[in-house]
């Protein structure tokens, strides 16, 4: 084995434990758990391309096909990732990290690693034994945008749905959290871990804010200044597989339709039969099932998307949830050409993608950055898994931003799309040790 390579692990528990803030990527899915540790080569990259126009407001307007353009060359870049890992002595080298919503505007956060473990993913038992303890104290809580602002901008939405060809938008917000002390980050992982018993949990290092304009470099840890201890890290726990490749097999579980969960066993169980009988729900999540389904036609040889939807749980939530399966075509087809390929599905963008993606950029007053885009890992056969940036934060110092987002269509109300959005902060808050239901908000 070379000296940057795979490792035996003992358990997940070992692999969480051994999680450093600033050096490590920490990622548990239903199949396994893996931690990535040192950065043998880290690339993180933003470029606007020369043929893209800009807004009076300064945004970058880019062209379907110029984004396709740009979506090949981040792939072949991502090639050139893996071909620098096995110039530098490594056998099987795999990227690890996030992926913007827009890579185009926002710097992906990805790295070859120096040192791979692999552990089975915890089993119900072993998280139990996983203390939890607050990973922030006394918070003051921010809202972008206020709640009124954000439900203006859901009718805002409501009013081009009706108007034209637009069928659906995703609307996010964020809360601004300041902690009277340091955030516990490796503490706020070990509660994703032990809270989230499904899904894909995951810890990615950032780079430093200095450093972040697009680059490829073999130095080791470029991305935090000498002598800084304060680290940039994204953290989450998405319950949402964008996709995965093992071999030929591909799977998807696309997410959408969504209803907060009760503390009452009769109540959440209701919530959960009207969310599966809801007409609005249920066509809200077969648009974006048929747009998967499209996406993997042409790649795969055979598809198979199930009839109806089922339910899954989270602590916070209940989802409608379609897993698809399929066989590759083209067995040479990587996980990340497969995740661009669907990438962005209407789950967190909308439909038409394009149109969507203006009116996300009119009615919303930040960048969502790494938020809605994909995390997972790639190795140089192919193999890989990728799921949706969702139910996170951006953690620094003594501050984190927490994003969630509301899927928008025909039917929607203002009121019960913020009330989403606050259910969906909950997976984050509760990690902290804070309420979900947190009310001392100031306005933006």
């Amino acid at each position: 084995m070379s000296k940057a390579g795979t490792v035996a692990a003992t358990s997940a528990l070992h692999l969480l434990e051994q999680y450093r803030e600033g050096t490590s990527f920490f990622w548990s899915s239903p199949q396994h758990t893996l931690l990535a540790q040192g950065e043998r080569i880290r690339w993180s990259a933003m470029e606007v391309s020369e043929g893209s126009t800009t807004d009076s407001m300064g945004a970058v307007n880019v062209t379907e096909q110029k984004r396709n353009e740009e979506t090949q060359l981040f792939i072949n870049r991502m090639e050139q990732l893996m071909e620098e890992g096995r110039r530098s002595g490594q056998t099987k080298p795999i990227v690890v990290g996030a992926i913007p919503f827009d890579p185009i505007h926002s710097s992906a956060e990805l790295f070859v690693p120096e040192k791979i473990q692999w552990a089975e993913p915890l089993s119900p038992d072993s998280r139990a034994s996983v203390e939890k303890r607050p990973a922030a104290v006394g918070c003051e809580v921010r809202e972008e945008p206020a709640g009124a602002i954000f439900q203006q901008s859901v009718n805002n939405v409501l009013l081009d749905l009706n108007q034209g060809d637009l069928h659906k938008v995703v609307l996010s917000r964020t809360l601004h959290v300041t902690s009277q002390a340091l955030v516990n980050t490796h503490q706020l992982l070990r509660n994703l871990f032990r809270d989230n018993t499904h899904g894909y949990t995951f810890a990615v290092p950032m780079t430093n804010l200095s450093l972040a304009k697009g680059y490829i470099t073999t130095d080791k840890r470029a991305s935090v200044e000498e002598g800084n201890e304060t680290h940039r890290t994204y953290i989450g726990a998405s319950p949402e597989l964008l996709v995965t490749r093992k071999g030929s097999k591909v799977r998807a579980n696309p997410l959408a339709g969504s209803a907060a969960r009760s503390e009452d066993p009769a109540e959440d169980r209701r919530r959960a039969e009207a969310l599966l009988a809801s007409a609005k729900d249920r066509h809200e999540h077969a648009v974006v099932i048929e747009a998967v389904a499209e996406a993997l036609r042409p790649l795969c040889k055979q598809l198979s998307v199930p009839a109806e939807p089922s339910l899954i749980q989270t602590r916070t939530m209940w989802h409608l949830s379609t897993e698809i399966h399929g066989e590759l075509a083209d067995v040479n087809t990587s996980s990340l050409e497969l995740a661009f390929a669907l990438h962005p599905t209407p789950a967190i963008c909308g439909t038409p993608v394009q149109a969507a993606r203006e009116a996300i950029r009119e009615q919303e007053p930040f960048e969502r950055g790494l938020f809605t885009g994909m995390v997972g890992w790639c190795d140089s056969e192919g193999d890989g898994e990728w799921a949706v940036t969702i139910r996170c934060a951006e953690v620094e110092g003594k501050t984190l931003k927490l994003f969630a987002g509301a899927g928008i269509v025909a039917g929607s109300t203002a009121e019960a799309e913020l009330a989403e959005t606050s259910a969906k902060f909950g997976t984050m808050l509760l990690a902290m040790g804070l309420d979900s239901s947190v009310s001392s908000m100031k306005e933006e």
